[in-house]
């Protein structure tokens, strides 16, 4: 899934302090931008269709069964939901279905298959993984333009954005930005992370529970071997949890990989950005165990799986 390296944003991510699983997040401090809400039902988005311009905090609420996420994604003029469920959808799980029967060569043949206008996508970040029954969200800086919403995770092999189903489109929702501005602000960092290719994830230390706005800054992006940019997503380990599991599954080319159920409770992060921009989120930390993780291969090869404890 080849991601363009994507203009400024600024994201927000929360966990409610009293949540545990199952139940729904809560965002008492959400930023004072436009709120669209995205409720996750089974492999379907219900979101608006069109917002306003400018700030606006993606509330990304998952009553589904899986674990989800919420990219959101600007698309190329002329181009809209109809073209990427036919033209772009496909060919990823065409490429897939050859990854996991071990055809790699012909996989790089279809994945070959997209569309010129696929480069040219702007990938905006939005909520990250997040397990379900909790809720997780995103404020981003939107200019006016055509946007999709779209999951990728995948269940029994098949991308949630993917349906076989013919005339039944896969987990996305095409967004109208309006020209008319939203208004909102910046949110303050009381902690700074860094992610780089060279160093990886470089955070200040967390022992104490409490509520921490993290401020991430991108210091550069390169495309990693399964073709996105670094990010950074947070999950709650519990007793037994693998982390060589967890690194493995974040890897969507293999066949286990991106797919449900999760090896562990995520509960937000924010997608991959440009150098030199600076991401936002916010986590109520309960006391337990916790990871920052990254969607690469071998993401404590790079430095990109730190672990941490709340007393």
């Amino acid at each position: 899934m080849r991601r363009t390296i994507i203009p400024t944003l600024l994201i927000t991510v929360a966990s409610g302090t009293s949540a545990t699983a199952g139940e729904p997040d809560d965002f008492p401090d959400a930023p004072p931008a436009q709120v669209v809400e995205i409720t996750a039902r089974g492999l379907q988005f219900d979101a608006p269709d069109e917002i306003a311009s400018g700030w606006t905090t993606f509330r990304l609420v998952n009553e589904s069964a899986m674990v989800h996420f919420a990219i959101v994604e600007r698309l190329p003029d002329d181009v809209g939901l109809v073209e990427q469920q036919q033209e772009v959808a496909p060919v990823f799980q065409e490429g897939m279905d050859l990854l996991a029967a071990g055809e790699a060569d012909a996989a790089g043949e279809a994945f070959g298959k997209l569309p010129e206008w696929y480069e040219d996508i702007v990938f905006m970040g939005g909520p990250g993984l997040v397990a379900p029954g909790r809720t997780a969200q995103a404020t981003v800086y939107l200019e006016p333009g055509r946007y999709l919403l779209e999951c990728y995770v995948k269940t029994d092999g098949t991308f949630h954005s993917y349906n076989p189903a013919p005339d039944v489109y896969g987990m996305v929702h095409e967004l109208v930005v309006r020209p008319e501005p939203s208004t909102g602000s910046t949110p303050q960092a009381s902690v700074e992370m860094t992610l780089s290719n060279a160093r990886g994830i470089e955070v200040d230390e967390l022992a104490d529970a409490g509520r921490y706005t993290i401020a991430v800054f991108f210091e550069d992006q390169v495309v990693h071997e399964n073709f996105v940019g670094h990010d950074v997503h947070l999950v709650r380990l519990e007793e037994g949890t693998s982390l060589d599991a967890l690194a493995a599954w974040m890897d969507w080319r293999q066949p286990a990989g991106l797919d449900t159920p999760a090896p562990a409770e995520f509960v937000g992060g924010t997608n991959e950005m440009p150098a030199g921009e600076t991401a936002y989120f916010t986590v109520d930390l309960t006391p337990g165990r916790y990871a920052w993780i990254s969607e690469v291969p071998d993401p404590a090869a790079k430095r990109m799986l730190k672990t941490f404890t709340i007393e």
